[in-house]
């Protein structure tokens, strides 16, 4: 791709118009995520409902520029409706102005604020795409230095659509030191609080280049409008992300991998099971070693600090194992035993066909671009053929079935798959400085 000065209008503003809605949209989507942590910084309710609203505008944004939308306008009244609540949190937000902090920093704020506000429209519209995108050179030149930011504009337009939808929003170098500090004060802020869980994962993920829930964030952007009005918005907004969490965690497209345990035959086999309870209580308990062992490694190594978002369900198999284990060595009565036994396998065989529901979904988007070289390395070590083998053997002896019957295709494949994956550049960390 030619080179292109975006600081001067007379190449800049052509080249942006030749560019494909898709892209611009993208383009305008991580100008967006650069520029919202400016409006991150409010106390006062009015500015926490700013917050609130960029925060939904940016979402939009995101999920337009991410290319899984088939239809933009499906979500176009929420769209403008995102965009609307930011002008009218702009609007309140300015009556507090310089009470709470300084008047520069409300200058750029507001001036942030407007910008996502055009990026969660800019799919329809290139002129709002353009304003979305040249937010971080005119609207917050004031903290960051105008060449700093430049720098990442310039790799932007450098970059392929599809390098870019995976690429970490500061192009795995330092984040500018004008926002390092006040980016890790606000995340850390929003991390104590359980009514910002999804915002707090969803920007990390997102600056990162590794988020892919994007059917949740559809639902997220979906919420009615009068969730997220007055001044409890950000509590009513947050106990409609966790019903929409719940209803999806209770419903999902069971792969044919993982069927349901006939009752019958359950029944059948946890009695045999009980036949030998010291070697069954062995093999859940090996089994729990085996995996806690394999998640702290990768943990240990990626480095990260939880599972990548295909194997989030793995966290929770341990525990299962170790119930497992703790009901066979009960002194309940036999009748009991077995009831509670059946329960437990049943939890277990959820919790596997939900791991291999989100390793199929995984699978169809492919895993290049959303892990770093480390992290590539840390899952094949510690999730490689030789754990698939071992956890459809085990699992297959607590559902009784024949491994041959329950073969977890979409771990083996997606462990296989890492092997050809292309990493992703290495992300910024927090709080570093900038070096030009």
């Amino acid at each position: 791709m030619s080179w292109v000065d975006i600081r001067n209008p007379e190449q800049a503003e052509p080249w942006f118009a030749k560019q494909t809605p898709e892209r611009q949209c993208l383009m305008a989507s991580r100008g967006a995520l650069r520029v919202i942590v400016a409006t991150c910084a409010f106390a006062h309710p009015q500015r926490r409902m700013l917050m609130l609203a960029c925060l939904r505008a940016a979402l939009i944004s995101s999920i337009f520029g991410s290319r899984n939308l088939p239809d933009p306008s499906s979500i176009r009244r929420e769209a403008e409706a995102a965009r609307a609540a930011i002008e009218l949190a702009v609007s309140n937000a300015g009556r507090v102005a310089g009470h709470h902090s300084s008047i520069s920093e409300d200058i750029v704020a507001i001036d942030a604020a407007k910008a996502i506000g055009a990026s969660a429209i800019a799919v329809f519209s290139p002129d709002d795409a353009r304003l979305a995108f040249w937010a971080p050179l005119n609207g917050i030149h004031n903290e960051v230095p105008y060449d700093t930011v430049f720098s990442f504009c310039r790799e932007d337009i450098a970059q392929g659509e599809g390098d870019l939808r995976n690429s970490p929003i500061w192009n795995g170098r330092s984040v500018p030191s004008s926002f390092a500090q006040r980016t890790q004060s606000w995340l850390s802020h929003i991390d104590s609080q359980t009514d910002w869980s999804f915002w707090h994962r969803w920007y990390k993920q997102m600056t990162n280049g590794t988020f892919q829930e994007w059917d949740l964030a559809i639902e997220v952007a979906k919420i009615p409008d009068e969730v997220w009005e007055g001044e409890d918005a950000v509590a009513k907004v947050a106990e409609a992300i966790r019903e929409i969490e719940a209803r999806r965690a209770e419903h999902f497209d069971r792969p044919d991998s993982v069927p349901e345990l006939n009752q019958k035959k359950l029944l059948e086999h946890v009695r045999r099971l009980l036949i030998a309870p010291d070697m069954t209580a062995l093999a859940a308990e090996g089994a729990a070693d085996t995996l806690e062992r394999a998640i702290a490694q990768y943990l240990k190594e990626a480095p990260a600090n939880c599972l990548p978002d295909a194997l989030a369900h793995l966290e929770g198999v341990p525990s299962l194992f170790r119930r497992i284990a703790t009901t066979v060595k009960s002194a309940e009565r036999a009748d009991a035993k077995e009831a509670r036994l059946a329960t437990d396998v049943e939890a277990l065989n959820a919790k596997i066909a939900r791991l291999e529901s989100d390793l199929r979904d995984a699978r169809a988007k492919t895993v290049h671009g959303l892990f770093t070289q480390s992290a590539l390395k840390a899952a094949g070590t510690a999730f490689g053929a030789s754990l698939g083998g071992s956890l459809g053997l085990t699992v297959s002896h607590f559902f009784g079935e024949w491994p041959s019957d329950l073969t977890l295709e979409n771990f083996r494949g997606w462990t296989s798959d890492l092997g050809t994956a292309e990493p992703k550049p290495e992300a910024a960390t927090l709080p570093p400085s900038y070096e030009a």
